[in-house]
């Protein structure tokens, strides 16, 4: 049933119930859901399971090094710039 409609949907590559628990759980985790949840949505008894299951992008890895990395506010501070401040926290 699946492959049928991973056709129909013109999708070349092989689709199993595997594929869709593992885009569940990667794009649960890239907007920053709690591991835990996933793990508990999953029924993972351990959270190393659930680690494998899921991977960060790596333009979000990116992302959140040139973001959030503590070499950034030092960096900053250093040309003489100020980091932004949203919500209580320099970026």
């Amino acid at each position: 049933m699946i492959r049928q409609y991973a056709r129909q949907a013109g999708i070349s590559k092989p689709v199993t119930p595997h594929t869709f628990r593992h885009t569940f759980a990667t794009l649960l985790l890239e907007e920053d859901v709690d591991i835990k949840y996933i793990q508990s949505l999953l029924g993972h008894s351990s959270i190393s399971t659930t680690q494998i299951y899921t991977h960060v992008n790596a333009e979000k890895q990116k992302r959140i090094l040139a973001t959030k990395h503590p070499r950034r506010k030092i960096c900053l501070q250093q040309s003489g710039i100020e980091p932004k401040k949203t919500a209580d926290k320099a970026i």
